[in-house]
């Protein structure tokens, strides 16, 4: 019988950082996630979006300039008032934020769809192959797995909505040609960067939650729909229902609701409409208008319009009106209930059965 030798044996590698232990996870994570073939495709389906917001930034761009290709695709610029076109530089930020409003709220919905492919697995399955003695035999806290898992929802929608922002961005200067559009345009770049890392941290942590609560990942997609598809749709039936007894009242005290006073009373009850905040992705798209400043973009290209129209323009393109802060503490409160369900639900290995 061979006899081994057991005795200690120096290791002369180096030794990370332990303020780095989450980062092998989310690398991980982020590997698995690449390898399915459907999330590869989604990823690159939602850098779409990027094209329309990189060509309005160019064609922004080569307006100012006063470019002789305006005079080609001058055509497909009616939608833009003849006042704009006749002086564009007052309306740089404005376009640019609407441009980038616009495309966030498009990069949104494909941000839902990777959290319903990525995120289900991420705990549920640890949980269903009882990984977790596994994880935390290791010099692991619980807050390095949990950051770890949530890295991997923050990697993957920063190719969903920073990744493609900044390349927009880019393109954008390269096109103007001009140094004060860095000066007029940053704050924008990062309203956008900070409105997905809102998406990526709320979004990310009430998935986490969901995913710690059962072993099938299923169910937790389920949840997930439900989340984002029955609140949308609550809160959408509650606000028809509104106006159209709005509408039904104001015909009866003989008022025409396409007038501009009825109009005036509708978009001053929107300011303190409780309704859209039933939605989930209404909130985070309400951060999303305060970050980039879009009401009050839509309020200047609404002096564009006729008094009597202005707010029916409003109406129609100025997008939720209630106090943003309401939003902001609808998120906290499911950040709470989040980070409280993670700490009930994956314990330290002391009190893992």
């Amino acid at each position: 019988m061979p006899i081994f030798d057991q005795g200690y044996q120096h290791w002369s590698g180096q030794l990370a950082s332990p303020a780095w232990r989450w980062l092998a996870i989310a690398r991980q994570g982020v590997r698995v996630g690449l390898a399915n073939r459907w999330i590869r495709s989604l990823l690159l389906f939602a850098w779409l979006p990027v094209i329309p917001l990189a060509t309005m930034l160019c064609t922004w761009g080569l307006i100012e300039r006063n470019s002789d290709l305006i005079t080609t695709i001058g055509p497909l610029l009616g939608f833009l008032d003849p006042a704009i076109l006749a002086g564009p530089r007052p309306y740089r930020v404005e376009i640019w934020t609407l441009s980038y409003s616009y495309f966030l709220a498009a990069q949104l919905r494909f941000a839902m769809i990777v959290i319903l492919l990525v995120g289900p697995n991420l705990i549920s399955q640890d949980l269903r192959y009882n990984a977790l003695p596994l994880y935390f035999s290791r010099p692991l806290r619980r807050f390095d797995y949990f950051l770890g898992k949530l890295g991997v929802i923050v990697a993957f929608l920063a190719l969903v909505i920073i990744v493609p922002s900044l390349a927009a961005y880019v393109l954008g200067l390269l096109f103007s040609l001009d140094i004060t559009i860095v000066r007029d345009t940053f704050r924008i770049l990062l309203a956008s960067l900070a409105y997905g890392l809102v998406i990526a941290i709320s979004a990310g942590l009430l998935i986490l939650a969901l995913s710690s609560l059962s072993r099938n990942s299923r169910y937790i997609a389920l949840l997930w729909l439900g989340i984002w598809f029955v609140t949308s749709s609550v809160s959408t039936v509650l606000g028809i229902i509104d106006q159209e007894q709005q509408r039904h009242a104001a015909r009866g005290e003989g008022i025409n609701p396409r007038n501009a006073p009825f109009l005036n009373s509708q978009l001053e009850a929107s300011k303190t409409d409780w309704r859209p905040l039933i939605s989930y992705t209404t909130n985070l798209s309400r951060i999303g208008q305060e970050l980039l400043g879009t009401d009050a973009a839509w309020q200047k290209m609404s002096k564009l319009q006729p008094a009597q129209t202005r707010s029916r323009f409003l109406l129609r393109f100025g997008g939720w009106q209630f106090p943003w802060y309401w939003s902001a503490f609808v998120l906290l409160g499911l950040l709470g209930i989040s980070a409280c369900i993670l700490n009930l639900s994956v314990k330290s290995l002391d009190r893992l059965k």
